[in-house]
């Protein structure tokens, strides 16, 4: 009796720590949180000229107007100044969040991960980017900013709370179709930045180990509450943003046969500059995640979606999208030739360079090279006239 007993006891303990949660260095711990370290970047670029173009609309939510107030008192700060340093370089979009990602905690702000060449690039040399972050740890000491961050914790916890997410089923996938495992996946929410969308920020772990990070941003509409991405939105946004950790790395070790797919750019690269998408490393890595994840939407919520995905990324600029779907299609049907992603990318690439840039992105355009001068020439007249007078 006794025995049975202690086998039963042992039996209900197993059942119940099988039970818990995943502890925090499980793959799928997706515990979604609002990083101090990213709200301390959040509180600095609020200073700068970043809110010219990443501002909100109107007058902002409530949380990012106590923290744009709480650093005004420190404009003078070392910190600041290369911040706007930073932005006057085009240190902007992803690399200043990106940069706090390869950083630890506060309130040391000691080096995790070693900065990307990408990072140090993007800076224009590490030194920049060291004085930034021990300015960074300064301003935070300096003003006491973990004492306001946790100020707002109870409402930080209310609002994520709020959030609708089903992370596992966008992971699973992810890795599936990569045929790779990430060790560790980021959910990090910026309720004082903005517009809506996110920003991937890509890991390069000394142990070859996959580190994938999303920050994603409020809309820029709220004045209360931050509007904070939630269910299928979310889904959406994950789908693109971790799926840059798994797309990027593999593309930039083919730099030298992407470089010779320039011709692919051509038909959209002013808009594509718009976007900040200027080279066809970057463009290219974009265009293959947007048909990645234009393929997940037909598998993971039917043809109806896939089909506004697909006109939606052809719309913004993304020509090829299908073209890469097709090429995709290939590896996906063939994995037992290809085991992940990564060995079937120079088949990909031999692909993408037999493609023929479509006559449709010229044509286009062709009835400006008609309309354009005369439209000069009437410019021309009416200052003519203008002098005259």
């Amino acid at each position: 009796m006794g025995k049975r007993l202690i086998a039963t006891c042992l039996l209900v303990s197993f059942c119940l720590l099988a039970a818990q949660p995943a502890t925090a260095n499980s793959p799928h711990q997706l515990a979604p949180r609002i990083s101090p370290e990213i709200e301390l970047l959040a509180g600095v670029l609020a200073q700068t000229t970043w809110m010219e173009t990443r501002g909100p609309r109107g007058k902002g939510n409530e949380y990012f107007r106590a923290l744009r107030d709480y650093f005004a008192p420190y404009k003078g700060h070392e910190a600041i100044a290369i911040a706007q340093e930073l932005t006057n370089l085009g240190f902007t979009y992803d690399a200043p969040v990106g940069f706090i990602c390869h950083l630890g905690p506060l309130p040391e702000l000691e080096v995790k991960y070693e900065y990307s060449s990408y990072l140090i690039e993007r800076a224009q040399g590490r030194d920049r980017l060291e004085r930034f972050r021990l300015a960074l740890a300064n301003l935070a000491r300096e003003a006491s900013f973990l004492d306001f961050y946790n100020s707002w914790l109870p409402q930080f916890n209310e609002w994520i709370a709020a959030v609708e997410f089903n992370g596992d089923m966008i992971t699973e996938w992810l890795e599936s179709f990569f045929g790779k495992q990430a060790s560790e996946f980021h959910l990090i929410f910026a309720p004082a930045m903005f517009p809506g969308g996110g920003y991937g920020a890509i890991i390069e772990a000394p142990d070859e180990e996959l580190v994938s990070y999303q920050i994603l941003r409020e809309r820029g509409t709220s004045s209360w509450a931050p509007a904070l991405p939630s269910g299928r939105d979310l889904q959406y946004l994950s789908l693109h943003e971790w799926g840059h950790s798994f797309v990027n790395p593999v593309l930039d070790a083919q730099a030298d046969e992407v470089s010779k797919l320039q011709s692919l750019l051509m038909p959209v690269a002013n808009i594509m500059r718009r976007q900040a998408y200027p080279t066809i490393h970057v463009f290219m890595s974009e265009q293959v995640l947007r048909a990645v994840t234009t393929l997940a939407a037909e598998e993971l919520y039917g043809e109806e979606v896939y089909q506004e995905w697909l006109q939606n990324e052809e719309n913004a600029g993304f020509y090829l999208t299908k073209d890469v779907i097709e090429i995709l299609r290939e590896y996906k049907s063939n994995c037992d030739i290809y085991p992940n992603f990564e060995s079937y990318v120079p088949t990909l690439l031999e692909h993408l360079a037999a493609l023929k840039v479509p006559a449709v992105c010229w044509c286009k355009a062709w009835p400006w090279f008609f309309v354009l001068p005369f439209f000069g020439l009437f410019l021309y007249i009416r200052r003519l006239r203008n002098s005259i007078q």
